[in-house]
């Protein structure tokens, strides 16, 4: 029965060595990255983080008409900051307050001719700064009921 105690313990030592062999062996082929739980890529239509309480917060998301938006929403889920990424290559970068009004907006057109303007509490655009593709510019500043006070070039 002695020897009986020996042999079985001999066969687990060797299967257990031939095991951590193994093991060894695939956690080193699955390289770093699969070992720290990092993908290489994830592919989805739609990304959204939340907050402790389950609230959208942001979100990455590519609409039917081809716009691609990245969105930073507030505590209350208004959108405060977006970036769009439009059909015609266009990009836009639009701020807004907590009631969602649109207060500045920086945009670049595909020919690269890029515009910041910016609007009121009551959504009437005061400032106008911009470029043109044949590289004119302009800068306008209107008051509250539209009025031009200041348009360079003339």
């Amino acid at each position: 029965m002695k020897g009986l105690f020996w042999k079985v313990w001999a066969l687990l030592l060797v299967l257990s060595i031939v095991w951590l062999g193994w093991a060894m062996k695939t956690s080193q082929s699955a390289g770093p990255q699969a070992q720290a739980g990092v993908a290489d890529e994830i592919r989805a239509k739609k990304f959204v983080v939340v907050d402790d309480e389950g609230n959208e917060r942001a979100a990455l998301d590519t609409s039917e008409n081809g716009t691609t938006c990245f969105c930073l929403l507030d505590a209350e889920g208004e959108p405060r900051a977006e970036l769009f990424v439009l059909p015609d290559g266009s990009l836009a970068l639009k701020l807004s307050h907590a009631q969602g009004k649109e207060h500045a907006t920086l945009t670049l057109k595909p020919d690269g001719s890029p515009a910041l303007e910016f609007w009121d509490a009551q959504g009437k655009l005061r400032i106008y700064l911009g470029t043109r593709s044949d590289g004119s510019w302009g800068v306008v500043v209107q008051d509250s009921e539209g009025r031009v006070l200041f348009s360079a070039p003339r």
